[in-house]
């Protein structure tokens, strides 16, 4: 289902994917819906960057049911999503979910960790020794492959920082470093064409305060480029970065 968009209806009576087309102009039409086999939370929006996501060769649609706790994977066609399997997450309230070169990340929030996966074909087979249980209070928002899929970052809301976490050829994580985010509330983050790292800033819910840093990776470390640039709204929480990387 190329030049689609995907969402997730979040309802806890079964979660659900609506695909819209979007034509040349931006519009949108609805493609129709497709059940994940799972629950959603139930919140009017579920607060989290990263919950529906396209793998990165465009063949498979991931989604988390923060409800009941379970991972689905869809197949994508020109027409319609195929739900091919759902499983459970490795833990509770997973949010939010990243993918390379099919080593899969799910974040889970309630008694927070982070579970791999080998994505084989549709079929997700968990990763030994994992879920990796995440800091009490780190309360985190989102978890990213970054751009060469050596490591994968957390944004932590709690402890106001953000964490890098080495990956190895097996799949297994390593030991994290934790950074500390330049401004308040790290949420939502998206990497730039170079490799930059844009980082959402809540600002602890200040109104008027949010903002957005931009950070380099390298040697197993997180340097801040631009700190806290604020835009003058309150609880900015997601961040996309266009595709000519501006």
């Amino acid at each position: 289902m190329s030049d689609n968009v995907y969402i997730q209806s979040n309802e806890p009576e079964g979660n659900r994917v609506l695909a819209f087309r979007r034509e040349p102009d931006g519009t949108l039409i609805q493609r129709g819906t497709f059940a994940t086999g799972g629950a959603g939370s139930g919140a009017p929006h579920l607060q989290s960057q990263g919950s529906v996501v396209l793998t990165r060769d465009g063949r498979h649609l991931l989604v988390t049911n923060a409800g009941s706790g379970d991972l689905s994977v869809f197949e994508t066609g020109e027409e319609a999503l195929s739900l091919l399997q759902t499983i459970p997450s490795g833990g509770g309230a997973p949010r939010s979910v990243t993918e390379h070169g099919g080593l899969v990340y799910v974040l889970n929030t309630e008694a927070p960790s982070l579970a791999g996966f080998r994505l084989k074909d549709g079929d997700l087979d968990p990763i030994p020794d994992t879920p990796r249980a995440l800091p009490d209070g780190c309360d985190p928002a989102q978890v990213g492959f970054i751009p060469d899929g050596s490591g994968i970052v957390v944004t932590n809301r709690g402890t106001n920082s953000i964490t890098l976490y080495p990956v190895d050829d097996s799949g297994r994580l390593g030991q994290p470093t934790e950074n500390p985010s330049s401004g308040p509330t790290p949420y939502g983050f998206a990497f730039g064409t170079n490799g930059t790292l844009v980082v959402t800033e809540a600002f602890g819910a200040q109104k008027g305060k949010a903002a957005a840093s931009s950070y380099v990776l390298g040697s197993g470390s997180i340097r801040p480029v631009s700190r806290s640039v604020g835009n003058g709204r309150s609880e900015i929480c997601w961040a996309v970065v266009t595709s000519d990387g501006r």
